[in-house]
Parts: C-alpha cells; structure tokens; sequence
C-alpha cells in the first residue's frame, strides 16, 4: 500500500520550494506534482525547471534578435 504524502516527514510545501529555488508558487506546484514530495526529488526537480526555463528564455531571446535586427544592405 503506498504511504500517504500528508504523512511523509521529509517533504517540501509549495510555497517552500518556490522560496528555495525561486519559483512561481503554481510552478513549484508543477515541480511537486512530477517528482513526488520528496525532498530530494524536489530539489533535483526544480534545478532542472529553472534550467529548462534559462533554455526557454534564451531561445526567445534569439528569436527576437533575429526578428529585430536590421539587416546590412
């Protein structure tokens, strides 16, 4: 029977794995819920959100620039 999460001593609430690691409370919720309450697998969890994240950021931050720079004649 699996354990119940309430019951698990060793786990993150939302709003404290979005302090730790700088997170939206919702996004932390996402990271909770695809990694399981566990500590360890919320920090391994979360580290790979906020770089998947940079990766995103950085993407549309190229894609702009294509967009807006001026091309030479």
């Amino acid at each position: 029977m699996a354990k119940q999460i309430e019951s698990w001593n060793d786990t993150y609430s939302a709003p404290e794995l979005a302090a730790k690691y700088g997170l939206t409370i919702d996004q932390a919720r996402i990271v909770i819920s695809s990694n399981g309450p566990s500590r360890h697998g919320c920090d391994v969890g979360a580290m790979a959100f906020r770089n998947a994240l940079k990766l995103r950021a950085g993407r549309q931050l190229q894609s702009h620039r294509a967009v807006s720079l001026p091309k030479n004649p």
